[in-house]
């Protein structure tokens, strides 16, 4: 009947902003929950941010823990993402399985790509503080376009975390160059994402960084899906 004809799924792509919602709506709980974990890997060093008057030596130890746990913190959440973007549901016993398979991996090639993403940012700030405008101007040119690249380092990594970080870098600067447009778009809304995470701080905590991953990772399976898609002739 024509009516149940209409009515039946479709399987037409949707954007990844709104994919990304979809994915997050399907297990919303369990979602937060693994935000949430990631988030209090970042707790230590908050408190070394947040309290300066704690001893030195303690606030360099609570820097170093959350500085190390972050890259493995951030490829279970990534592998969260893809199995979600999947539709698998989640649960704990997955995450500590991505916790072992990308752990080592995690360390050797997603820490250098952050670390130096966080290293030009502190330059940049440093410059600014020095006063040297052309030095400034470089930075924070380099900044944005790291971070444009950033874009694709999660989702790459966790489709091949044997790729070392020269290549990892390599291919997501190889995806930006072939999709501006689209990784533009996803650029930006991470951006608003992540502000609105900032700005009511309970977003960042709960969801907003599984939401950027979701949305990450949706843009790179609708590219690959675009480049693996026979033309029609």
């Amino acid at each position: 009947m024509p009516f149940l004809d209409d009515t039946s799924p479709r399987d037409e792509p949707r954007r990844p902003a709104w994919a990304a919602f979809a994915t997050i709506a399907d297990q919303v709980e369990r979602l937060v929950v693994a935000n949430v974990g990631w988030a209090l890997v970042l707790a230590p060093g908050v408190v070394a941010l947040g309290f300066p008057e704690l001893a030195g030596w303690l606030r360099i130890v609570l820097g170093l823990v959350s500085a190390t746990l972050l890259p493995l913190a951030t490829a279970v959440l990534f592998g969260l993402a893809r199995e979600a973007c999947e539709g698998q549901h989640i649960d704990v016993g997955l995450a500590r399985e991505l916790a072992r398979e990308l752990g080592a991996a995690s360390l050797r090639t997603l820490a250098p790509l952050y670390g130096t993403f966080g290293v030009l940012v502190w330059a940049a700030v440093a410059a600014t503080a020095a006063g040297l405008a052309p030095l400034v101007t470089v930075l924070t040119l380099a900044v944005l376009v790291w971070s444009v690249c950033a874009t694709y380092w999660g989702p790459v990594f966790v489709a091949d975390p044997a790729l070392p970080p020269g290549r990892l870098a390599a291919e997501a600067a190889r995806l930006v160059w072939r999709h501006p447009e689209r990784t533009l778009g996803t650029w930006l809304l991470t951006g608003v994402f992540l502000l609105v995470g900032v700005v009511s701080i309970a977003g960042l905590v709960l969801i907003v960084p599984m939401l950027v991953a979701v949305a990450q990772t949706h843009r790179l399976r609708d590219l690959r899906a675009v480049v693996s898609t026979p033309v029609s002739r």
